[in-house]
């Protein structure tokens, strides 16, 4: 048995695949113990949300404090003494009465930490972590070592997603383990991890949403080349699949690069829950009056004009015909954006699809789709999905370390670049056994970024440095039906 989970801004969809595919939707208001009763306990369960994507678009997250470790003559904001050089060398300790300085009486929500070299030895990050504990809870510390990836400023903006985003993260792994202590979440690749690693880089679920309706709109509709469009709660958004897959791209938030590996999607916040306030806003304030919510949405507005949905009574009090302003509005904006970007199909997904996606696609001047369950299709992508895995690794012969996204394993001597993709490769699958990979899923491996340095003193090779990324790529698992 497969079990997906989508934690979205509205309902929870829950789809149980084995022979046949079935799937339940529960408001969020029933609470998501409520959810995970429905969902059972046999099989695998794997949890994709988008909580951390929706309080990033509300700018819910809080205020985050940064602390960096940037290394003499390197100017960078909340920066204190401390350095480690580029092969992880200790080369200035960290001044912990600095530290302790900028975090006495802050009154930030979280704080994210992160020093340059810190992927190649974290010890000065972990410091300053400890002197956090002081002042602020385990769920509001984020440190950059896990991440693995060298850009600096891209890494300064990936820890303070974490740091924005941990206790979100945190509190929802709390929840779920109560009744389903090995789950696993889907991460912004749309792959599997454990809700360890989750928590160690919050960042992996930051677009995971958008990644999990690509893999279960393909899965459900066939298709190959198409656009998924997902209307959610909150949000819509617009994921492209190509061949058969969805586009990765690396995300930038707020203008900001980050180190995030992420389906392309982009996501336009209007959504069934929107709220009409003369006009249609890109304000959510709980749900639809159809569903006991307070305030008339886009929801509402459809049941105004015809629609049947939830208690269509609770919608009448809206105004004809700012209902059909606001479904327009609706039409106009979403199907401008797709006109532009000419996709030769759509592929609906989301509750709100059957209703939404005839006029969208006619607005747009493309053909369409909605396939059986498309209501619930990021719960099905959830449920298909694999464990993936991608670590930045270096190899440093002289130091006798190889270092896999900030943690170190002994190197052999004389290691040949065959053996240690071997040697490596085989650390990733026993990390993806441990959150319950199946052998099928790990018979590729994919290795990219690779390029070797040669330290020479002297006229004589004393050290050969190593870097490359590695991984299992995410996709459907080999066992899904």
């Amino acid at each position: 048995m497969f079990t997906g989970i989508d934690i979205g801004g509205t309902n929870t969809d829950i789809a149980l695949i084995d022979s046949d595919i079935r799937t339940i939707k529960v408001s969020n208001s029933k609470g998501l113990a409520q959810a995970l009763l429905k969902a059972g306990d046999g099989g695998r369960l794997a949890v994709s949300t988008s909580q951390p994507l929706n309080a990033m678009v509300t700018g819910s997250t809080g205020r985050v404090r940064t602390i960096t470790i940037p290394g003499p003559g390197l100017v960078h904001g909340g920066a204190v003494k401390g350095a480690v050089g580029p092969r992880g060398d200790v080369l200035e300790p960290v001044d912990t009465r600095q530290v302790e300085g900028l975090l006495r009486g802050c009154r930030a929500d979280a704080v994210a930490i992160v020093g340059k070299f810190s992927v190649r030895n974290p010890v000065q990050e972990e410091i300053v972590r400890d002197i956090a504990r002081q002042f602020f809870d385990d769920e509001q510390i984020a440190i950059s070592a896990p991440l693995g990836g060298l850009n600096f400023p891209a890494r300064i903006a990936t820890t303070r997603i974490n740091a924005g985003i941990k206790a979100t993260v945190v509190s929802l792994s709390d929840q779920i383990r109560k009744t389903h202590p090995d789950f696993l979440f889907v991460t912004s690749d749309g792959g599997l991890c454990g809700f360890d690693r989750a928590i160690d880089n919050p960042s992996l679920l930051y677009h995971s949403s958008p990644a999990t309706v690509a893999l279960g709109a393909g899965y459900l509709s066939k298709k190959q080349d198409c656009l998924v469009v997902d209307i959610g709660g909150t949000t819509t958004d617009l994921v492209p699949i190509r061949d058969g897959k969805p586009v990765l791209q690396t995300l930038f938030v707020q203008g900001r690069r980050t180190l995030i590996q992420a389906v392309t999607a982009d996501t336009i916040p209007l959504g069934g829950d929107s709220c009409i306030r003369d006009v249609l806003t890109q304000v959510r304030s709980g749900n639809a009056r159809a569903f006991g919510g307070g305030e008339p949405t886009l929801t509402d507005a459809l049941n105004v004009l015809g629609a049947d949905i939830g208690d269509v009574s609770r919608s009448c009090c809206l105004d004809p015909a700012k209902a059909f302003e606001a479904y327009q509005y609706y039409l106009e904006t979403l199907g401008a954006i797709i006109h532009r970007k000419d996709p030769g199909l759509i592929v609906g997904a989301g509750f709100l699809a059957p209703y939404l996606i005839p006029d969208l696609a006619d607005e747009a001047r493309v053909r369409y789709y909605v396939p059986e369950h498309a209501a619930s299709a990021n719960a099905v992508g959830a449920a298909v999905s694999r464990i993936s895995i991608r670590i930045h690794a270096r190899a440093d012969s002289g130091r006798g370390i190889l270092t896999l996204n900030g943690v170190d394993y002994p190197l052999p001597a004389g290691i040949s670049d065959d053996d240690l993709l071997m040697y490596a490769g085989e650390i990733v699958r026993t990390q993806a056994r441990k959150e319950g990979a199946p052998a099928q899923d790990l018979k590729e491996l994919l290795t990219s970024q690779y390029s070797v340095y040669n330290v020479v003193r002297g006229g004589r090779t004393q050290a050969r440095i190593t870097d490359f990324v590695i991984g299992i790529a995410p996709g459907i698992t080999a066992e899904a039906p």
